[in-house]
């Protein structure tokens, strides 16, 4: 499969693993239930490492917070 294929597919699935988890923040832990969403939701990560090799793709990324440079060379 080729990466564009791959992100497309990925990108895909992205909108139904975010309610796949917003989902899971509203029903009880450990029921059938969640234990099936959480399945899917694990699949999808799987999924993403065996075709880009990032488990994280769908996780939110930490953004730093640029630097302003006052160009005073580290006074």
């Amino acid at each position: 499969m080729t990466l564009e294929v791959a992100d497309r597919l990925l990108e895909s699935l992205r909108p139904t693993r975010h309610l796949l988890t917003r989902t899971l923040a509203d029903i009880p832990i450990g029921g059938p239930e969640y234990r099936q969403i959480d399945r899917v939701v694990q699949e999808i990560d799987a999924l993403a490492e065996i075709l880009i090799g990032d488990v994280t793709h769908y996780h939110q990324k930490v953004h730093s917070v640029p630097t302003l440079d006052t160009g005073r060379g580290g006074e």
